[in-house]
């Protein structure tokens, strides 16, 4: 098959970006597949982030970029896909701008290239309320669809009939060991006697951190040993969180570190974590949950939208979704067995590979 993949590409951050690397590189051993990446991904305007794009890289991959937002750019893209005569056309959606970007590109090319959505969120994370109407444009432009949870199926029929594959979010191909756990935490000048608990990646109001540490709080109270630690840069107001650790007395106890983390540098931060605290308001899927899975590491989670798909009390520690619940589930961790869980994740670890996804995506689109 001869394969257009559009969507974000490194060196735009996030991890839409580090999926469609994942995917085209994955792909690319056995099919001819070519890429076109938006830039800027956002109109600085309306990007809350330091950066658009990661440290380690200098420019776009030249050629293989468009400007979203130019007319020129997109109609020059538009007669580029139909004078190459592409068998299908891959778009990547996971917010409203590109619903209307992609649905665009997708009615202007020829009708003889089968359009694949592969959907991460159908309503963006702040649930606009234009969301719907925006998606429902995006759904009308494709031939078939790929989700990456049975939860974003669910909400797709509620809005359209189209062909749909359920599929799961593939663990990182990442080739990074973990680090002795106590040299990293000295190096920090954090005590290796406490119990670690992560909380990973873009700091946004569905991830719920507020109401964490409002309960870490009471849980503190009685569980000396524990320590929080939060990663990842903040696209909410990072003043008003050390605000509310200082009015709590929390300062010894929570760690803040406000800045977006390279891929290079995602062994340091699982390696110190005894485990992974996700405390969703709501999720599709998530990227850290994989991140987890390939480092090993036991999940704290409430398991909401298409999480629970993946996570259970076979290889997880779930909690119901109430703060009385969450306390006593962190208040109660030495009765958790570790071992036992983490011989699953070692198990879920290779289902949820990316050479099965793949495999079955290729069907899917062939057939």
């Amino acid at each position: 098959m001869k394969l257009l993949l559009i969507g974000p590409m490194p060196p735009l951050r996030g991890g839409i970006s580090d999926f469609n690397n994942y995917l085209y590189e994955s792909i690319k051993k056995n099919h001819n597949i070519n890429y076109q990446t938006p830039s800027p991904l956002y109109p600085s305007f309306l990007f809350p982030g330091q950066s658009q794009f990661q440290n380690n890289f200098k420019k776009i991959h030249k050629g293989k970029s468009f400007n979203p937002y130019n007319i020129f750019s997109l109609i020059k893209l538009i007669f580029w896909i139909n004078k190459n005569d592409y068998d299908k056309l891959i778009t990547t959606h996971w917010n409203p701008i590109f619903s209307i970007i992609f649905t665009i590109i997708n009615l202007s090319v020829s009708n003889k290239i089968e359009k694949i959505g592969i959907i991460h969120n159908v309503n963006s994370h702040e649930n606009n309320y234009l969301d719907k109407f925006f998606v429902k444009l995006y759904l009308y432009s494709l031939n078939r669809v790929v989700t990456l949870s049975k939860f974003t199926q669910k909400q797709i029929r509620n809005i359209s009939k189209i062909e749909t594959l359920p599929l799961f979010h593939p663990i990182p191909k990442l080739n990074q060991p973990l680090l002795n756990r106590n040299n990293e935490l000295k190096k920090m000048k954090l005590d290796t006697s406490k119990t670690y608990l992560l909380h990973f990646g873009i700091i946004r109001p569905y991830k719920g951190l507020n109401r964490l540490i409002q309960i870490f709080n009471k849980v503190i109270n009685r569980k000396k040993d524990l320590q929080l630690i939060i990663v990842g840069e903040f696209y909410e107001n990072v003043q008003y969180y050390k605000t509310m650790i200082e009015n709590l007395n929390l300062k010894n106890y929570v760690t803040v570190v406000n800045e977006y983390v390279e891929e290079k540098d995602f062994s340091k931060w699982f390696s110190i974590s005894d485990y992974v605290v996700q405390i969703n308001k709501s999720a599709s899927q998530s990227g850290v949950t994989g991140l987890s899975i390939y480092f090993e590491k036991v999940i704290i989670s409430n398991a909401v939208g298409g999480i629970k798909e993946i996570l259970n009390k076979k290889n997880s520690v779930i909690t119901k979704n109430d703060e009385i619940s969450i306390e006593k589930t962190l208040s109660n961790l030495e009765a958790v067995d570790k071992e036992s869980l983490i011989n699953q994740i070692k198990f879920l670890k290779n289902e949820l590979s990316w050479p099965i996804f793949c495999e079955k995506f290729l069907n899917f689109i062939k057939n």
